[in-house]
């Protein structure tokens, strides 16, 4: 690693500041839901995440398991792998049951979209941003019962 390169931060680390300081977090709409949209936004990254990491990311996931099971895709990967991994939370099978939670769990999905836009992201960046957008438009429309979903 070059002196001037930074380490990437972990999902983990991202995820923890997110919660900590999005504004969206804190909304009086929704803040009594956040604990269970990031309860089921981490099983959902535990059991599901490992189909869009790569081939280097799933050897350190394996080897990170064997010494702590959980969690341990957040250790692993960064900003990017997750951005990669929100469009499959917003699938209308990992939509939380209860319509005002899962209202609540697309507002943070598209909060943290836009929190790691801000982290330094491979090329394919926009396509992945835009996926995440769509994703989140695609779940709004089955929650509003769009003939469009």
């Amino acid at each position: 690693m070059d002196d001037g390169e930074q380490v990437p931060v972990s999902a983990q680390d991202l995820l923890t500041s997110f919660f900590a300081t999005a504004p969206v977090a804190a909304h009086p709409a929704i803040r009594a839901r956040v604990p269970r949209v990031r309860a089921h936004l981490l099983t959902y990254l535990d059991t599901e995440a490992e189909d869009c990491l790569t081939n280097d990311e799933l050897t350190l996931l394996h080897a990170e398991r064997q010494l702590q099971p959980r969690d341990a895709v957040l250790r692993v990967v960064g900003a990017e792998a997750l951005l990669v991994a929100l469009p499959g939370f917003c699938h209308p099978a990992w939509l939380l049951p209860a319509l005002a939670d899962a209202h609540a769990q697309l507002r943070v999905v598209a909060a943290l979209r836009d929190r790691l836009a801000e982290e330094p992201l491979g090329t394919d960046a926009v396509c992945l941003l835009r996926d995440v957008d769509a994703a989140v438009r695609r779940a709004q429309a089955v929650l509003d019962g769009s003939p469009a979903a």
